[in-house]
């Protein structure tokens, strides 16, 4: 449990001090436990970064909805049970 959460605080981090790519990684890590933090993230960066004019479109919002749908889609396909419910 702490785990999840200090991957998720150093996932928000490295958003501030770290190139995209190591953001992207631990985004992409954080997922396998939580999988909202890749949108979470890609929100966070996308208010972070914002500079007006520039672009119409939150690429990293964008990036993180797709990889949080993956990741939602994988996790219910993996934690299916031999046991109809």
């Amino acid at each position: 449990m702490i785990r999840n959460g200090i991957l998720t605080i150093g996932t928000f981090v490295s958003v501030i001090l770290f190139p995209w790519p190591l953001s992207a990684l631990l985004a992409v890590g954080a997922s396998f436990f939580e999988p909202l933090v890749p949108l979470a993230v890609g929100l966070f960066a996308d208010a972070l970064y914002f500079v007006p004019h520039v672009g119409a479109w939150p690429v990293y919002s964008a990036w993180g909805l797709i990889l949080t749908a993956t990741a939602l889609f994988v996790r219910g396909r993996l934690s299916t049970s031999i046991i109809e419910r």
